[in-house]
């Protein structure tokens, strides 16, 4: 590179004049390309699919990429609504690949150094939230979102701002996967034959006890004691985990005969095995929010974040969690104690009161797995 010069990604060519972001995606062609990057998190991949079926449903046309972690690629795969998944492998080999391309619009949705590099890599017509920290990036910016509304209706203001005309968010979108529905229904089979016996849908409610912090995890011994009851009213129960989380379900498990464990789930079986449950039951987390993807009635046990702007979405659902006047918190650790007094709180027979209003009788699966 000669003296003076810049790398390409930063050069002047790389960023447009400014433009009004106010009702932009109607002054876009109708066939455009839009790249949106939503980085992190496994819930916040889920709970983009409701704005983007509103946004979808009223441009068509557009061809939608996402950016995202690739560990939470499997969140929009199979996804009518978006056109290609682009996973986030490393860093300077998303930029190297993004350098090559052109968008319509570059939607940043997550706003962090890494994302506004992502962003300012592809050429194109770059939009970010007017309170991202390197705003000056963007050709023009959105309102900062509304921390006091749902994160689906927050994203979809973020939307309307640019256009879209819905009113509301639409449901979560997972679409079946019929092979790992198959795979799930093998395993199930093979663990725990007697579910088949009948002939009928198999009845069973999924229980992932685990939680990335601890001040969203409740105490393993609770979630044994809160099995043992939804069994003897007639469910079995069968206890997941994501990676590295093993541990956690074996000692549950230990304590809880009768259960079936299934590890080593990809995104998409552990969507299908929710998807022909009963029910979920579990802490805030991603799967959490898998579950509601896939429309399964969900009990959440609420610890240190919002859950007014995090609780499940579009179905049937409950909320067990104590007021705190330091709620919500980052999460991190407990600010206030040395331990996290929000979810220490829930009690089992706070849990088990919920979970006899949400899953009145062991009942029939919503739908047979296939």
């Amino acid at each position: 590179m000669a003296a003076g010069e810049h790398p390409d990604w930063c050069s002047p060519a790389r960023f447009p004049p400014r433009v009004n972001t106010r009702d932009l995606l109607h002054r876009l062609p109708a066939t455009a390309r839009l790249l949106i990057i939503r980085l992190r998190s496994m819930g916040d991949c889920l709970l983009l699919t409701s704005p983007l079926r509103a946004l979808k449903e009223e441009f068509p046309g557009f061809s939608i990429s996402v950016l995202v972690d690739a560990r939470f690629a499997d969140c929009l795969g199979g996804n009518p609504d978006v056109a290609e998944v682009l996973a986030v492998r490393g860093k300077a080999s998303t930029i190297a690949s993004l350098l090559a391309r052109h968008f319509d619009l570059i939607l940043n949705l997550h706003g962090g150094p890494t994302s506004s590099l992502f962003a300012a890599s592809a050429r194109g017509t770059r939009v970010g939230g007017e309170h991202y920290q390197y705003r000056a990036l963007y050709s023009g910016t959105f309102p900062r979102p509304d921390p006091d509304r749902h994160t689906t209706v927050s994203t979809l203001d973020t939307f309307r701002w640019l256009g879209v005309r819905a009113a509301s968010p639409p449901p979560l979108r997972f679409e079946h996967d019929p092979a790992a529905a198959h795979r799930i229904t093998d395993r199930l089979k093979s663990l725990a034959p007697s579910l088949f016996e009948s002939g009928a849908a198999p009845r069973y409610l999924v229980m992932h006890p685990a939680a990335l912090m601890e001040t969203k995890r409740w105490a393993a011994e609770r979630f044994v004691a809160l099995g043992g009851w939804l069994q003897r009213q007639g469910h079995v129960v069968v206890l997941t985990c994501g990676p590295g989380e093993e541990p956690l379900v074996a000692t549950i498990a230990s304590a809880m005969p009768g259960a079936v464990t299934m590890t080593g789930l990809s995104i998409p079986e552990l969507a299908e095995l929710i998807r022909g449950s009963s029910g979920y039951v579990g802490n805030d987390s991603g799967p959490m929010h898998l579950a509601t993807a896939v429309g399964a009635p969900t009990l959440a046990i609420w610890g240190s974040s919002s859950a007014v702007r995090w609780h499940p979405w579009g179905v049937d659902h409950r909320v067990v969690q104590n007021a705190f006047a330091c709620n919500p918190c980052p999460g991190y650790r407990c600010l206030v104690a040395d331990s996290p007094l929000c979810i220490e709180s829930v009690t089992v027979e706070q849990v088990q009161r919920a979970a006899g209003e949400l899953f009145r009788s062991a009942g029939t699966n919503r739908k047979l797995l296939q």
